[in-house]
């Protein structure tokens, strides 16, 4: 049993790997062309200078589409992790830091990726990537927020748009090279993804790829800025540096993922080191938020057999303080991952004893309800909600623990909300789709599937789907019209996409 119900399509990269990013990128390069039209490109070559804040707003809205198309390609190709937890998590983290960051687009779309590779990007258009060995090596979250804050800083100076003068050429070959080198990464082929780059346009793309020196150290101070006035600890910048020099040394010189696109230079270094000595800050502190997280994060990417190992070296990063709530969380999981029920039932018992968390109360319901004291789960959650109403991950573990009780119609009045709530989270349209089939509901069925195979890369089974949901609803004229006006919608985006 998952730890909680995931689903991601991994690609098998052996040998036809190389053969299927080719043909993403093609899929890619037609969605760009499609999207550049001349009037487009001409306007693109009045890019904002550094510093400028009146970008041009045609080529804002260009980016958002390109950033949204390449959005749908990299979900299906690469091992997305549908986690609420950590989504929330993650999508928290990012919002706070990004109210500090002078964003021109503040429609951000975050994904989590089953990595084991140190790697976060962004993608023009507001799409922030993390991988989960991001999280598992850091040891505390100011390192992971100076992460995202220099990417946060990248988008808000416009790095990709001001990288080449040719915005024409930039966009079209950074952004199929971008997709490339990042789905080969996140399916463990880092070495492979550096090659396919080098070999589709040669030293051009890596060329692009790479930030600029002048880039990256606007990057830094701009980040470093974020991550002061955000509230944290501005030192988690030099550590993470340090953390990245560390995993190069270790592995025989091969720099981590993040560094093959932001290369580290002393310079860098120093001047994070130098800014954290100026700030004067206090020394990082242990969160136990964070740890948890990091938890998560490592049960995702690591097998079985592996976890023990791999869960005492994450501990000795751990302050002693909450060594043994963190240890207890892996175990728990750990158990109801291999279907231990009892053995999780007892070992939940103990958290009576720990801080008083939000993930050890969640935690608790999943274990309650799985022993049949669905009662007393529901009544924690309900007090949670309570507590907590705008809580994403709440909502989402309240809707999935209806749906794991066999409580269908509660199940499905929770997972139709937040589709309404998150109308771009294919995790959200899965559940609603797996639930509506539960209940044999086959118009919600169809519809929740179409959402879910457009975000993800599929437009032409979404829109089969509908058409057997308008099919279905041939006798109510008000949901027939609608559905028929969304195909429409599908159809002018397939269109656009140029995927024909």
């Amino acid at each position: 049993m998952p730890l909680l119900s995931t689903s991601s399509r991994i690609i098998s990269f052996g040998q036809y790997g190389l053969k299927f990013v080719r043909t993403a990128t093609t899929a890619l390069l037609l969605v760009i062309s499609s999207l550049l039209t001349p009037s487009v490109i001409a306007d693109t070559d009045k890019l904002p200078s550094i510093g400028s804040d009146q970008p041009d707003r045609l080529t804002m809205h260009q980016e958002y589409r390109l950033g949204r198309a390449w959005l749908r390609q990299y979900r299906a190709a690469s091992p997305v992790i549908y986690d609420p937890i950590m989504q929330n998590y993650l999508e928290t983290l990012v919002n706070k830091l990004a109210v500090e960051a002078e964003l021109y687009e503040r429609r951000l779309n975050l994904i989590a990726i089953n990595a084991k590779t140190i790697n976060a990007f962004a993608v023009p258009g507001g799409v922030i990537g993390v991988h989960s060995a991001l999280l598992l090596k850091a040891k505390d979250e100011d390192m992971v927020a100076s992460v995202l804050a220099h990417e946060l800083a990248h988008l808000s100076q416009r790095h990709y748009a001001r990288r080449k003068d040719n915005a024409e050429g930039q966009q079209l070959s950074l952004l199929t090279a971008m997709l490339t080198g990042l789905v080969l990464s996140a399916n463990g082929h880092s070495q492979a993804g550096v090659a396919a780059i080098a070999s589709s346009q040669a030293a051009a793309i890596q060329s692009q790829l790479q930030f600029s020196r002048l880039h990256e150290q606007e990057a830094d101070a701009v980040g470093f800025r974020v991550l002061k006035d955000a509230g944290f600890d501005s030192s988690g910048m030099a550590r993470m540096f340090e953390l990245l020099q560390a995993e190069a040394r270790t592995n025989g010189g091969s720099a981590p993922e993040f560094l093959l696109t932001h290369p580290l230079t002393q310079s860098r270094i120093a001047f994070a080191k130098e800014r954290e000595i100026k700030d004067g800050t206090e020394a990082f502190y242990s969160n136990l938020e964070f740890q948890l997280i990091r938890v998560r994060a490592m049960l995702q990417q690591t097998p079985i057999k592996e976890r023990p190992v791999v869960l005492t070296a994450l501990l000795k990063s751990v302050s002693d303080s909450i060594k043994e709530p963190v240890k207890l969380y892996a175990d728990i999981l750990s158990a109801l991952d291999q279907d231990k029920t009892q053995k999780a039932r007892e070992l939940t018992e103990q958290l009576a004893l720990q801080p008083d968390h939000l993930y050890f109360r969640l935690l608790t319901a999943r274990v309650l309800v799985m022993t049949g004291q669905s009662d007393q789960a529901f009544s924690l959650l309900k007090t949670q909600l309570k507590e907590t109403p705008d809580n994403m991950a709440v909502k989402a573990f309240t809707a999935q623990t209806y749906l794991n009780a066999g409580q269908t119609p509660q199940a499905m009045e929770a997972f139709k909300k937040l589709s309404r709530e998150r109308p771009e989270d294919p995790w959200v349209w899965q559940q609603l789709a797996k639930t509506a089939a539960d209940g044999k509901d086959l118009l919600t069925v169809y519809k929740a599937n179409a959402e879910y195979h457009q975000l993800t890369g599929d437009i032409p089974q979404g829109i089969k789907e509908l058409k057997l949901a308008r099919e279905y609803a041939s006798n109510d004229p008000i949901e027939f019209a609608r559905i028929d006006h969304r195909i429409k919608d599908l159809e002018k985006l397939f269109k656009e996409l140029n995927f024909q």
